[in-house]
């Protein structure tokens, strides 16, 4: 029975934390490394890859891929697509509709991006869980 009692405790442990890095909680939302006060500068993501951590830039261009599924919208800093220095802010359909106005908006502005970094095709990326994770650093 003890057994079993801590195996349990052990999942919920593991399920809870993943859960956690997921929905913003933990690993994102109080970790100080993941907040727009001292994010990552763009053309330096490529140094925090697998981690979770905020990166600020300009969005230079904005595109979507309506042909690719999940409509995935694409926020450039720093360069545009296809330059491979750059960093990308992917934002799937289903979290586009959480916008007030859309991304594509955002173009010519600084923004601040919290999210896991991960790299695809060599450059730096955070797919955007949701709308508040992505934040005009021009005021606006």
């Amino acid at each position: 029975m003890r057994n079993i009692v801590g195996i349990a405790l052990g999942v919920v442990l593991v399920v809870g934390f993943g859960l956690s890095r997921v929905v913003g909680g933990a690993g994102l939302g109080g970790d100080p490394a993941a907040t727009c006060d001292d994010p990552v500068r763009w053309d330096r993501a490529g140094e925090v890859v697998g981690q979770v951590s905020a990166i600020v830039g300009p969005v230079v261009a904005a595109t979507t891929a309506e042909d690719v599924g999940g409509a995935p919208t694409f926020l450039n800093l720093g360069n545009a697509h296809p330059a491979p220095e750059r960093f990308d802010v992917v934002i799937y359909e289903d979290v586009r509709e959480g916008f007030d106005a859309s991304p594509e908006a955002l173009q010519g502005r600084n923004v601040c991006v919290r999210g896991e970094v991960r790299e695809r095709d060599g450059v730096p990326q955070i797919v955007l869980r949701g709308p508040g994770w992505l934040s005009d650093q021009d005021g606006n």
